[in-house]
């Protein structure tokens, strides 16, 4: 099995364990089970992120346009027309191959491509860099500038339950969380990681957005569940 597997994707097991290659097996398989119930929480975590962030994005973009155009169909207004070109546009063309593959059984075959349909396109990259960036060295850029303007006049309407004036906090949030998604989605070990105080950013976050949806997250998750079995490694 660890042959199997492959011993550099195992190495980590292995030494986690001294080597003893029954004790890293059996770490592995309860590591599929942490990957599985963290990738639970953040995949509803970024249904809730894009879907609160869109509201915001799409009423503003109806008040700057002067009409109710939707920001991934059709050229938003600026600035968030340049911050989210070319994500919107790789969105787009993936909605679309989705649209063109429908067979007639489907239930929206021969429809058009809607909102919805690229908004569940867009990756969670997205969302982190539409947040003004407080990493060290982001300073003012004109990205930043138009990021920070984003989040005074849209964004910081999706978060209402949090104290965030220049989104510091959500902006945080929402690069560890994208951090722990890439490596649940590469399947990346997650020993020496503090998983419970990730997870806890992902139920912070969907609270600061809505109490009663973080409620019933929290609730549902199983990640405090499987820590609490993990194997012994010695």
């Amino acid at each position: 099995m660890i042959n199997a597997l492959h011993r550099s994707r195992m190495r980590p097991y292995l030494d986690a364990t001294g080597n003893n290659e029954k004790r890293a097996l059996a770490l592995y398989q309860w590591h599929l089970e942490l990957t599985s119930a963290v990738q639970s929480v953040l995949g509803v975590t970024e249904v809730v992120l894009r879907n609160a962030m869109d509201k915001e994005l799409q009423s503003w973009n109806t008040k700057e346009t002067g009409g109710r155009r939707s920001w991934l169909l059709e050229e938003p207004a600026a600035p968030l027309r340049s911050l989210s070109a070319n994500k919107r546009k790789r969105a787009l063309e993936a909605a679309t191959r989705e649209a063109e593959r429908r067979n007639s059984n489907h239930r929206r075959y021969g429809e058009t491509v809607s909102h919805d349909d690229v908004l569940a396109q867009l990756m969670f990259g997205i969302w982190k860099d539409l947040l003004p960036n407080h990493q060290p060295g982001a300073g003012n850029s004109t990205d930043n500038s138009n990021r920070a303007r984003l989040w005074r006049e849209a964004l910081t309407y999706a978060f209402p339950n949090e104290e965030d004036p220049d989104g510091e906090i959500t902006f945080w949030r929402v690069a560890r969380l994208h951090q722990l998604r890439n490596r649940v989605s590469h399947m990346e070990p997650l020993l020496n990681i503090d998983v419970q105080d990730e997870v806890k950013k992902a139920f912070q976050l969907v609270r600061s957005i809505d109490t009663e949806v973080a409620n019933w997250v929290t609730g549902g998750s199983k990640v405090s569940e499987v820590l609490n079995r993990r194997p012994s490694q010695r």
